[in-house]
């Protein structure tokens, strides 16, 4: 089995690509990714760093993107949540792993404008 996305029809379907519920069976191999951070230019170009140093410790795993199941992401400016939307969609093409995205008031580093880290499920 792998992880399911779980979207109850009472609930109203997500604005984003994510799903409200991941089910995920026993059995599996989990990977927790740690937060992620660039701190190097605007909020896309640490957008695309950060996605991509995701995408290699999925690698590293012999996992890929579709095995997400849970994304916990923090940015500092609330206007920068569009650009960073753009590209994480550009990196998760389609795949609806559960979401969480906090506005804080900052994060650890110098000119660290966001952090990600994620959970994944291979089986």
């Amino acid at each position: 089995m792998k992880s399911t996305p779980i979207d109850p029809a009472t609930l109203s379907n997500p604005a984003a690509p994510f799903s409200q519920g991941m089910l995920t069976s026993s059995g599996a191999t989990w990977l927790h990714i740690s937060g992620q951070i660039s701190g190097e230019g605007a909020c896309e170009d640490q957008a695309k760093t950060v996605w991509n140093q995701i995408t290699q410790v999925l690698k590293e795993a012999g996992m890929e993107i579709r095995n997400l199941v849970k994304i916990n992401q923090y940015i500092v400016a609330g206007t920068d949540v569009s650009a960073y939307t753009k590209i994480r969609n550009s990196f998760i093409d389609g795949h609806r792993p559960a979401n969480t995205l906090v506005l804080v008031p900052a994060l650890a580093g110098e000119g660290v404008l966001l952090e990600v880290e994620a959970v994944a499920a291979k089986f």
